[in-house]
């Protein structure tokens, strides 16, 4: 048996919990937004497919309804506009969270806590401050949509299954992120080596592209649509069933770095071992020195958008 609690409601919210009742992972999905109506049909309507798909109890509630959770997610949050970065929605979104963070906190202390709020980063190291929880319960999704991103670009650009590739990218879930090419590999082989092993067939696939269409892939689909909630939905669904079931895989989620990579005091992307207690073991891999600078450079630019926030 397992709960889990979505704060807000919205597209995002709505869709995860979608995907967590169609895949079975949660016996309860309780849904909570200061809109009680709209939590209320969304949780009505995602329990109409219960019978279809799996005997998940959804509901809505206010903060109370979340003791026992074992897992809260939190989307609430102004939405990204089209060519608006995530960081400049900083401040409007930490003043919800400031609200959110000790009702949430009192009903579900022992929750693990994953922050889908932009920007993801900033918004993950506000609630780990403010909730006074230890660093294992507190996580971000980070990288890994963007890494999700880069696999299907690789994908789409390759002809391959996107399952075919490794790798992470890295750093703030934003403009800063880079792609740690020393990691990625198709098939097993280093994705470098593995184009020029193969010219004749990629010859037109070029690394920088790539790197640029992952970066942006996320204001395309803003720019096209209005907003992003399957590709975050599937990559949430995915943590919270490596957790619950304690399936010990290294995902690129936001956690706090204490020392790793020679940071302190700051949530980013990287590399990180999840299992039944959250964010466990940060995985500090062997980087390129331009990899680290970036790395570095990311996390000033996370840092200095956190200061001044408490």
């Amino acid at each position: 048996m397992s709960k889990i609690t979505v704060i807000g409601a919205g597209s995002v919210g709505a869709t995860i919990a979608n995907d967590l009742m169609i895949q079975g992972i949660a016996s309860e999905i309780v849904l909570i937004d200061v809109n009680k109506q709209k939590a209320f049909g969304e949780a009505m309507d995602i329990y109409q497919g219960a019978p279809f798909c799996s005997p998940t109890i959804v509901r809505s509630g206010d903060y109370d309804a979340a003791s026992g959770s074992d897992i809260v997610i939190i989307t609430s949050g102004l939405p990204r506009k089209a060519g608006q970065s995530r960081l400049e929605l900083a401040q409007a979104n930490v003043n919800i969270i400031k609200d959110i963070a000790p009702q949430i906190t009192a009903a579900a202390p022992d929750a693990i806590y994953i922050i889908v709020s932009n920007p993801v980063d900033v918004m993950a190291w506000y609630a780990w401050k403010r909730s006074g929880l230890p660093r294992t319960q507190v996580l971000g999704t980070g990288t890994a949509l963007d890494t999700s991103r880069l696999k299907t670009i690789i994908g789409e650009e390759t002809g391959l299954d996107p399952r075919n590739v490794g790798g992470f990218v890295m750093g703030e879930h934003g403009d800063s992120q880079f792609t740690a090419w020393s990691t990625v590999s198709l098939g097993g082989k280093p994705f470098a080596r593995f184009l020029a092993d193969n010219q004749d067939r990629f010859a037109s696939v070029s690394t920088t592209e790539i790197e640029e269409k992952t970066r942006t892939r996320g204001n395309e689909i803003v720019a096209a649509k209005g907003g992003t909630n399957f590709g975050i939905a599937s990559t949430v669904a995915g943590i919270v069933q490596t957790i619950l079931w304690d399936e010990r895989r290294i995902v690129p989620v936001s956690t706090l770095l204490d020392g790793e990579y020679g940071e302190h005091d700051v949530f980013l992307g990287v590399p990180t071992e999840l299992r039944a207690n959250g964010a466990n073991e940060i995985v500090e891999l062997d980087l390129s020195e331009d990899e680290r600078a970036k790395l570095h450079h990311s996390a000033e630019l996370v840092r200095e958008h956190c200061e001044g926030l408490l």
